[in-house]
């Protein structure tokens, strides 16, 4: 078997009608999706999702001009090599590339498991579990003023309604703003038994502010505090670590992580309690499997980044073989309100709160006929909103 094309094709998912999802500085009206195809000369295609960047057309122009040249004529069966060969030929492209062979490599193990006729999570060495609990994540619970606090509960109870067992909402409000504070309490007033998570989309910004927060939400028994530093992982390592030592709160990062070096770098440091490589922005299962190799080895936590599009299939696969010890009690991240039935031959099955793991072969779906046309790229998903109000949410 050999390679003979990659294919990628870029959409824009409009936000369901009337869901509004305003967080920090970038605020979005739908999701950017990029997906890389490849093809073989034995009819056997496999798909992936390469993270888009919030510029699609650079990881594009890397895949088509940089990577694709390296693997028509290959055998997709070589993973390993084939990954060495990409990394070793673009590592001055940075993160372009590294977005570019995570959808390069996940549909290359797709394939895998389509011609052996394995799910994925077979050829990475089996499941310890085939229902996997999740967490609301990706475009939900943003942002509300203070005097709006009930449309967030309300938000919420749809969720648990049909059997979520925990919520994320949006942070990045720091004192003296009350936006997280009050965003939190009215969330644990209304769940007193949910887990619930803040991401704070590194809005905090300095080492004091995001301890002083840290201190403030302590009484609200979060899960975790995800990424409270601005550019987290690639420019605060030390803090992030600290943070976690110092802290009551469990620190989560690694969401926009681009190889396993930063989480190396991290590691260093002091690690943090929960790590959460995303497939498509962490070079693909191949190299997520060495990031949890590595969140093994320091007695960490392992817990996927997730905000919709084909990530969350190979996320699933990955989670679910990863060792038991690392995923135990964790949850992975999903959004419920992302349209994968408008986009997939066989969407996630999720069943009260749980996501049931695919026995089909490879990553257990495949595109249905016309999404090009459907849901064509604009290019206009992402806007910094101007709401000041609503930034000082006080």
């Amino acid at each position: 078997m050999k390679i003979v094309d990659i294919e990628t094709i870029a959409l824009t998912i409009p936000h369901p009608e009337g869901h509004v999802w305003l967080k920090g500085e970038i605020s979005s009206s739908g999701w950017d999706l990029l997906i890389v195809r490849v093809h073989t000369d034995e009819g056997i295609s496999g798909i992936g999702e390469a993270y888009h960047l919030k510029n699609p057309h650079a990881v594009i122009s890397t895949i088509e001009h940089s990577l694709k040249p390296l693997l028509i004529g290959q055998d997709p069966f070589d993973t390993e090599q084939l990954w060495a060969k990409m990394f070793t030929r673009t590592v001055q492209l940075g993160s372009a590339a590294i977005a570019g062979m995570a959808g390069i490599d996940a549909a290359l193990w797709d394939i895998k498991g389509k011609a052996l006729n394995q799910p994925v999570y077979k050829l990475l060495g089996g499941a310890s579990m085939m229902e996997i609990p999740l967490y609301t994540g990706g475009h939900v619970l943003g942002w509300q003023p203070l005097d709006k606090l009930d449309k967030l509960v309300e938000e919420a109870h749809r969720y648990v309604d049909i059997g979520y067992k925990a919520l994320k909402m949006r942070g990045g409000r720091g004192l003296p703003s009350r936006g997280d504070v009050e965003s939190a309490r009215a969330l644990r007033k209304a769940f007193p038994k949910i887990d619930l998570l803040v991401d704070v989309n590194s809005e905090y910004g300095s080492y004091r502010a995001s301890e002083r927060m840290a201190r403030e939400l302590e009484e609200i028994d979060l899960y975790w505090l995800e990424d409270p530093f601005r550019f987290t992982i690639h420019y605060h390592n030390e803090e992030t670590a600290r943070l976690s030592r110092e802290s009551k709160i469990p620190i989560a990062t690694g969401g926009n992580v681009y190889g396993r070096f930063s989480i190396k770098r991290i590691i260093e440091h002091g690690g943090v309690d929960y790590v959460m490589a995303n497939v498509s922005k962490a070079g693909g299962i191949s190299e997520v499997r060495k990031i949890i190799s590595l969140v093994e080895t320091w007695n960490l936590k392992y817990s996927p980044h997730c905000d919709g599009g084909l990530n969350a299939m190979a996320n699933f696969h990955l989670f679910a073989s990863a060792p038991p010890h690392v995923t135990a009690g964790v949850y992975h991240e999903f959004d419920p309100v992302y349209p994968y039935d408008q986009l997939l031959t066989h969407p996630p099955e999720i069943r009260d709160g749980k996501a049931v793991l695919s026995d089909r072969p490879g990553l257990g779906t495949d595109l249905l006929d016309g999404i090009e046309k459907k849901f064509p790229f604009g290019n206009t998903t992402w806007f910094i909103h101007q709401d000041e109000k609503l930034r000082r949410a006080s």
